[in-house]
């Protein structure tokens, strides 16, 4: 009897042997899911990557630079208005005098006012531009990396200071690829022309 089973045992041991060589070869080249998800952590991104902290630290700068020379104009403002002051206390002071100097200071306040308010516009322009072009850069290099690496699905682990995935294997983080990559592309964003 068994004899007669040899024969096609023969045959069903050839067949499983050529459907496990046959894995074994094309598994490389065979995808399970058709999806390749990786992982990038935005938040850290725009915290470590040197465009953004470039950035960061200009704007800090500015803002300092601006506060210094708006508290020099002020004083001398300030200083002016004491000089009113003292001048409305005396007596022998003309009322025209007075008012010729007060609207004097009054115009100057305007025009203080006017200059803050302006200087604040340019330099918010001016660093929206540089954020908005470091933030072009970045989704450039993002949807380069993503091809390069036939990613599907690039997922911000990052929400609202919130972890988004759970659980992930580190080989499917890319985060520090992409500051990398960021940081060779845009040293200097000095050279970022308006």
């Amino acid at each position: 009897m068994f004899k007669r089973f040899l024969p096609y045992l023969f045959h069903i041991i050839l067949a499983a042997t050529a459907i496990v060589a046959a894995y074994f070869l094309l598994k490389p080249h065979y995808k399970t899911t058709g999806l390749t998800i990786g992982l990038v952590n935005m938040q850290r991104v725009r915290s470590q990557a040197e465009p953004f902290q470039q950035l960061s630290k200009q704007v800090s700068q500015a803002h300092t630079q601006a506060q210094e020379h708006f508290q020099s104009l002020e004083k001398s403002l300030r200083k002016e208005y004491e000089e009113l002051q003292s001048l409305e206390q005396k007596k022998h002071t003309k009322t025209e005098v007075l008012a010729n100097r007060k609207a004097a200071i009054d115009k100057k306040v305007a025009e203080f006012e006017l200059q803050v308010q302006q200087e604040r516009e340019v330099m918010k322009q001016k660093f929206e531009h540089i954020h908005l072009t470091i933030e072009a850069e970045l989704e450039k290099i993002i949807r380069e990396f993503s091809k390069k690496n036939k990613i599907n699905l690039l997922l911000n682990t990052s929400n609202n200071e919130q972890e988004v995935a759970l659980v992930a294997d580190d080989s499917l983080n890319h985060t520090d690829a992409i500051i990398d990559r960021l940081n060779k592309n845009l040293p200097n964003i000095q050279e970022l022309k308006k």
